[in-house]
């Protein structure tokens, strides 16, 4: 009976490992455009995807608040002004995407981060 027991403890231990250190994405390249539509969406256009993804509502009524969707815009306008680079984090969605398939327009998670990179 002890050795069931330690079993299952190992089969859920090893559940909540994996389930708890679920692998994230890091998208990196440049930003060639940017763009806010009728709809609130902030749009850029990443060089890792090389179409349109949404990464927040202006408006606040997504996942980001109106002050950082703002300042990510600034990040997007910045990079692209100064030949910058950027990484925006993703959750690992399930195993399902990756930066180069992302979902393109408002069908794109929301990332997690965006950072401008020296």
């Amino acid at each position: 009976m002890m050795n069931t027991k330690k079993y299952f403890l190992l089969i859920g231990l090893i559940f909540i490992s994996t389930a708890s250190n679920a692998a994230n994405i890091w998208c990196s390249g440049t930003i060639s455009n940017a763009y806010v539509d009728s709809g609130n969406n902030l749009m850029i256009k990443g060089s890792w995807r090389n179409d349109y993804t949404r990464i927040c509502k202006t408006d606040g009524s997504g996942e980001i608040n109106t002050i950082t969707c703002s300042l990510w815009f600034s990040i997007a306008t910045s990079s692209m002004t100064n030949d910058k680079g950027v990484t925006l984090m993703y959750s690992d969605q399930g195993g399902t995407i990756d930066c180069t398939n992302i979902p393109s327009y408002s069908a794109a998670p929301i990332p997690k981060y965006l950072m401008l990179v020296r």
